[in-house]
């Protein structure tokens, strides 16, 4: 996965310069997620897949090192951490309906779109940062709470600036408090509980799984 976001970047440096500028793309801004050419879209698939991966790996990685698997062999590690990533894609897919229900209600189409681009640039900016705690473990192994600390900082870092983002886009509208608050409730409380209870359904199966084999 280094080795081809290594190329890809190589070979794509604008389009990578033109996804961190989108974190703060305007209404009238043009995004390389709302072209269509072949190799852009290509870019945002694979840095979409590449954060989703990773979040997986290292989801998958955390708890093995906390001994909720012990000692899985690569069968079983393959299995679990596609699982986790057809969860983390679900997660995703769900999240941007979110978005899409709430930005078609309050909002004129211009800064709907907008709000796609900011997420999107944000959301695979996201996906590089976590290749320190994803190495650190597969790598290190050792002293695991730093790689929790690199996953910590750049989840809230990748939150806060998001937060940031919508309160600049509905701070001054008419219905920017009652959107402001649905989306605290929406998009940063409720989707991580069903995340969370998602997961721990995931984890009894696969243990209900080992104990029958």
């Amino acid at each position: 996965m280094l080795s081809a976001f290594a190329l890809i970047f190589r070979l794509n440096v604008p389009l990578f310069g033109k996804m961190i500028s989108n974190i703060n793309a305007g209404e009238q801004r043009q995004s390389l997620f709302d072209t269509t050419e072949k190799d852009s879209f290509l870019f945002n698939a694979f840095m979409t897949f590449q954060t989703l991966l990773l979040f997986s790996i290292f989801l998958f990685s955390a708890v093995t090192g906390q001994d909720y698997f012990t000692n899985p062999n690569i069968p079983k590690t393959i299995t679990i951490t596609t699982i986790l990533l057809a969860t983390s894609f679900l997660f995703y897919l769900f999240k941007k309906m979110i978005y899409s229900i709430f930005g078609r209600i309050f909002v004129e189409k211009s800064i709907y779109k907008m709000m796609f681009v900011n997420y999107q640039g944000l959301f695979c900016t996201w996906g590089v940062s976590l290749y320190l705690p994803v190495l650190w473990i597969l790598l290190v192994g050792k002293y695991l709470f730093v790689a929790y600390i690199f996953f910590t900082i750049s989840y809230l870092a990748f939150r806060i600036t998001l937060i940031y983002r919508f309160i600049h886009i509905f701070f001054n509208k008419n219905t920017g408090l009652l959107f402001f608050n649905l989306y605290l409730c929406a998009q940063e409380i409720i989707p991580l509980v069903f995340l969370y209870e998602g997961l721990i359904y995931l984890y009894n199966i696969i243990e209900k799984n080992n104990i029958w084999q």
